[in-house]
């Protein structure tokens, strides 16, 4: 019976493989992204931590560590064509990551949910656990002001480190409920085969919906590889033609 638990339970510490999946379909477009990115109706803005490498306003202006770099119409015309893509993708981004962080969470509440049922102390851990999600997948977006805010940390491990961090937490949380654990499948014995088919057949429907999801993710990363790399393409230009960004790398391609 444990050990039936704990396979059953592989969805939930699967949380961890969510964000590893989201890195590897990352890296499959063999592009990293080194900086962070706002983007905003007004802007869009690359910084390193807190520190504005370069912004680009909506009126075409060009902006390196504060400073407004004139330019040519060649030189132009790149810009608009890069800023205009940037403010496309942000929003691809940020969907993405939170549907990825979102996935993690759903994972955490459903399966906790089933196990602990009504038990108010157990189940205020779990919205502690929960409330981590929240709080990563809240300044990324705020759709209604058009503004998209992609942390470099974020983007570049697909939220791996709060993987790690959650992950412990739920071990932790597991041991804590040991007690309960031995009640629940006390009941399950009780109840027969039955019981404990029962939630194998609630965590097999859960799983099965966890996968169309990943599906359904990985699916819009791919969709977004080419316009990534024409990104790449255009920062690569900007970066010969306007030597005061030539140092500013937020895109590079790498194979792997």
């Amino acid at each position: 019976m444990k050990t039936k638990i704990a396979l059953a339970l592989t969805a939930l510490l699967s949380t961890s493989a969510f964000a590893h999946d989201s890195h590897g379909r990352h890296n499959s477009c063999d592009i990293n992204i080194n900086q962070s990115i706002k983007v905003t109706p007004a802007y869009v803005q690359i910084l390193d931590g807190d520190k504005s490498l370069y912004r680009i306003t909506d009126d075409s202006r060009l902006y390196a560590q504060g400073k407004r770099i004139h330019l040519n119409s060649e030189q132009q015309a790149i810009v608009d064509e890069y800023r205009d893509l940037m403010q496309e993708l942000a929003p691809q981004v940020a969907h993405l990551v939170t549907q990825g962080l979102d996935m993690a969470k759903d994972a955490v509440e459903q399966v906790f949910t089933e196990l602990f049922g009504d038990e108010t102390q157990l189940q205020d851990k779990v919205q502690t656990i929960v409330a981590k999600f929240e709080d990563r997948i809240t300044p990324l977006m705020d759709e209604e002001a058009g503004e998209y805010y992609l942390p470099k940390d974020e983007i570049a491990n697909g939220g791996e480190d709060l993987s790690k961090e959650i992950e412990a937490e739920v071990e932790t949380l597991m041991k804590e409920s040991a007690g309960h654990m031995m009640v629940l499948i006390g009941k399950m014995m009780l109840n027969g085969e039955g019981g404990m088919a029962d939630f194998e057949q609630k965590m097999e429907a859960f799983g099965e919906s966890m996968e169309a999801r990943g599906e359904a993710l990985e699916k819009s990363a791919e969709a977004m590889c080419g316009q990534m790399k024409k990104l790449d393409a255009l920062e690569t230009k900007m970066q010969k033609e306007i030597p005061e960004i030539a140092a500013f790398d937020l895109l590079k391609s790498q194979s792997i």
